[in-house]
């Protein structure tokens, strides 16, 4: 720990592509309570392979540039997102522009899982416009109903 002060950090936002075949399904499997468990389907094309090894190695001749006698590259990932992903048609997305759930009336979904993709910066912002949005949507629909995704028409949320 005495080096401690001397250690420094990068990192990278590589936005990688969204993959229809990458989602959240409930598997076969069960948890003590006899619910399905969520099973996560992800892959990397070439191009996200490629945009991780590039900013590896721009973060690494950095460091080296810096004087860095050592350097230790840990491959993590934040701000996940696309296990809900937002879109026009139930067989593409799980919610519509309006955050609505195309499978479970009256669901909204506001977090970052929405998002097909991450983007190459913190997506916390748009987040919260979105979550912001959803919840003036809900605002209207106590007044008169949220429009419904599969119609466009309007449709009452007080049953």
């Amino acid at each position: 720990m005495r080096d401690y002060p001397h250690w420094a950090v990068l990192g990278a936002l590589c936005e990688f592509l969204p993959h229809p075949g990458n989602r959240v399904t409930l598997d076969r499997q069960t948890d003590r309570h006899g619910l399905p468990v969520a099973r996560f389907t992800h892959s990397m094309s070439g191009n996200d392979e490629a945009l991780v090894a590039a900013a590896r190695s721009t973060m690494t001749d950095i460091l080296r540039a810096a004087g860095a006698g050592e350097v230790l590259t840990v491959q993590r990932y934040a701000h996940l997102a696309g296990g809900c992903r937002m879109g026009d048609a139930p067989e593409h997305a799980v919610v519509d522009a309006d955050l609505r759930s195309f499978s479970v009336p009256n669901l909204l979904i506001t977090d970052g899982s929405v998002l097909p993709t991450q983007g190459a910066a913190n997506p916390a912002l748009t987040i919260m416009a979105l979550a912001d949005r959803a919840a003036d949507r809900l605002i209207t629909g106590a007044r008169g109903g949220l429009p419904s995704p599969s119609t466009g028409t309007r449709e009452r949320t007080d049953r």
